[in-house]
């Protein structure tokens, strides 16, 4: 009989116990990350009355099931249910939510160096910390800029406290303007303002000459029978005058040997002569020609002497490395670049461009020249920067002759009001400028900034907290970084949401990146609710409190039961 009253007390405070944790999950339906928690029931030892038996042949009888009585029940565990709550919209942009696994690290709870949450509604306090309820939020603050000029964080190290403020971070230090990038396209259409020297042939035979050495030729009909058997070689072609053979009958030879021209200049009327050239012109182009002097001198007018051999050879255009004057030009483009001197001081410095020259002696590949130069309108600014670029028959920079830099650097020095500001360099990086019919449009980035205060922030899926300033700059002040566990449901609940480890959650290995390592991303703005299902707790209630009545039942019989024993003796 005292068993029955025995097994009752325990199914009371089993129940009591499933109570306890269904007030505790209601009471927190509005707890921001709040996990709910379940109780699981194990019976007690079981009292065994008899052993079980098994079938015996020999007899006929069969087996028979062990006898036992059971002597109560006991709570077996309370579960943490770690599925993620639904996300409410609160407005906030410090409020944060885990979309997936993980959890903030804090510092400052007292139990361990770290612990941890999933609540994210943030603050910063006066002194720049990064707090939820008073605990201060870990991650990496140390980054380095790369070359393509995105942040790198440095998450090797151990993570810690973030304070927004740190490093000078509240307040920004002016910044000189170091580069400027140029981009887009100038009009190719636009009339070239200066010419370029063109590439020359190599050339042979001269009316002074001819005059002096009195050729007495006056037409290409001219019969050269005098001649007959004279030999003249013209790159390495001999040609050999024939009794009857005309000048035209020469020229016509010549104009067969591969690169050469030749035709009959008429001089000063009575004196004519062969004029010799190359097809090509360059200082690649080149003549030889070799014979007796009486008949290089009759037909060419060379000049008289024992040689018997001349040479010519051509001569290359003459690129242009001069500037053309632009006073009194309309430039063909322009930006405006907004610069800053060491204390903030901002200027704006006018580049324009100017087709200059056109090269055109090879035909194929053509280039044209285009002018540029820096200047300013500020009198409290000096520039000094002009240059020239050269393009490509498709519009395209050149960057492979540093004769015309894509990339210069212009000088500035603040003068006047602004003096005690010292000079800076800023680096044009003009090599995506293109050209293009009838397309003016330019555009340009530059860095540089004048000083700022940290007026608000941000936080992105990653976790990168971006301050922006009232400058209009934006910076990274830091990373939130966020904890995963082999078994998140084995944290320790210590108060004001947060856990800490223990021996059955996995040991705390170090942060990570939002996103990265099981862990979920993070959204802004919102703030993860509790994941407790009302429903589900009152019928959970409603059902533990039949159960607790029922096993009041047990108690009230058998106590009547032990009563009618007692009066039994009178």
């Amino acid at each position: 009989m005292m068993t029955s009253i025995y097994s009752g007390v325990s199914g009371l405070k089993a129940q009591q116990t499933k109570l306890n944790v269904i007030g505790n999950n209601i009471a927190n339906v509005n707890t921001a990350g709040y996990k709910a928690q379940t109780v699981s029931f194990a019976d007690l030892l079981s009292q065994t009355l008899s052993g079980a038996t098994a079938a015996n042949t020999a007899t006929g009888r069969g087996g028979t099931n062990a006898k036992q009585i059971g002597t109560g029940v006991s709570v077996a565990a309370t579960t943490t249910i770690t599925t993620v709550g639904s996300t409410q919209s609160t407005g906030n942009a410090n409020d944060v939510a885990i979309s997936g696994s993980g959890y903030f690290i804090v510092q400052g709870g007292g139990s361990g160096n770290y612990q941890f949450t999933r609540a994210g509604n943030f603050g910063v306090d006066a002194a720049g910390n990064l707090t939820v309820n008073g605990y201060n939020i870990c991650g990496w603050s140390d980054f380095t800029i790369a070359a393509d000029g995105s942040y790198v964080f440095n998450t090797d190290k151990a993570v810690s406290p973030l304070n927004l403020f740190s490093n000078g971070k509240q307040v920004l230090a002016a910044s000189a303007t170091t580069k400027s990038t140029l981009t887009g396209a100038i009009d190719a259409s636009a009339e070239a303002q200066g010419t370029v020297t063109p590439a020359t042939a190599a050339t042979l035979g001269s009316a002074d000459n001819a005059t002096a050495n009195a050729t007495g030729l006056t037409a290409a009909s001219d019969d050269l029978t005098s001649l007959a058997g004279a030999t003249i070689t013209v790159n390495g072609t001999a040609i050999t005058i024939q009794s009857g053979d005309t000048i035209q009958t020469v020229l016509d030879s010549l104009n067969a040997i591969s690169g050469v021209t030749a035709s009959f200049a008429a001089g000063d009327g009575t004196n004519g002569y062969i004029q010799l050239s190359t097809s090509a012109a360059g200082s690649t182009a080149a003549l030889t020609v070799s014979g007796d002097n009486s008949v290089l001198t009759g037909l060419l007018g060379a000049t008289t002497g024992a040689d018997t051999t001349l040479t010519a050879t051509g001569t290359d255009a003459v690129n242009p490395t001069g500037l053309i004057d632009t006073s009194n030009l309309e430039a063909d483009g322009t930006t405006t670049l907004t610069v800053y001197d060491s204390l903030g001081n901002a200027y704006n410095v006018q580049v324009s461009l100017y087709k200059s020259y056109v090269d055109s002696s090879d035909p194929d590949n053509p280039v044209t020249y285009w002018q540029w130069e820096a200047d300013t309108a500020d009198s409290n600014l000096s520039v000094n920067g002009s240059g020239l670029l050269a393009f490509d028959k498709n519009g395209k920079i050149i960057t492979t002759n540093d004769t015309y830099d894509a990339t210069p650097s212009i000088t500035l020095t603040p003068t006047n009001s602004n003096a005690s500001a010292a000079a800076f360099s800023v680096a044009l990086d003009m090599t995506q400028v293109t050209t293009s019919a009838n397309t003016a449009s330019l555009t340009n980035t530059s860095d540089g900034y004048p000083a700022g205060t940290l007026d608000d922030f941000s936080i992105g899926s990653d976790g990168v907290i971006t301050g922006v300033y009232s400058n209009g700059y934006t910076q990274p002040l830091g990373i939130i970084a966020l904890a995963n566990f082999t078994n998140p449901a084995g944290l320790l609940k210590i108060g004001d949401n947060l856990y800490t480890t223990t021996v059955n959650s996995g040991a705390f290995t170090g942060g990570v990146i939002a996103g990265s390592a099981g862990t979920g991303s993070l959204s802004a703005g919102t703030l993860e609710m509790s994941n407790v299902d009302l429903s589900e707790q009152f019928a959970e209630m409603m059902i533990t409190q039949r159960a607790y009545q029922a096993n009041s039942k047990i108690i009230s019989a058998s106590d009547e039961c032990l009563q009618a024993v007692i009066n039994m003796v009178r």
